[in-house]
């Protein structure tokens, strides 16, 4: 069984619908999991999580606003370039993440 989610950190997630922003978010399938610190996004990783470095960038929902146990459907933006990727039910349609932190 594996446990692999995808942990975006050290950028700037603003989840809407009022909620405060964040640094990190993490989702597994097609659901969001968590967003919070770097540190409470990374602490739920069972090791073989796809870690991706954020920094300078935004996370935005597509929809309304991303929430724990909704879907994981955002963008990821750079302030200078526009889009960088695009993830629909946790899967990136569009564009691609910047380097993966491990080695």
């Amino acid at each position: 069984m594996t446990h692999e989610y995808t942990l975006l950190l050290g950028g700037d997630v603003r989840p809407g619908g009022g909620a405060p922003n964040a640094s990190a978010i993490a989702w597994a399938h097609d659901t969001v999991l968590m967003i919070g610190t770097d540190d409470s996004v990374r602490a739920i990783s069972r090791g073989d999580s796809h870690m991706v470095d954020i920094r300078g960038l935004a996370v935005v929902p597509l929809g309304e606003s991303l929430e724990v146990g909704g879907p994981a459907d955002l963008k990821v933006l750079d302030a200078d370039s526009g889009t960088v990727a695009v993830v629909r039910g946790g899967h990136v349609v569009e564009g691609a993440f910047p380097a993966d932190l491990r080695a």
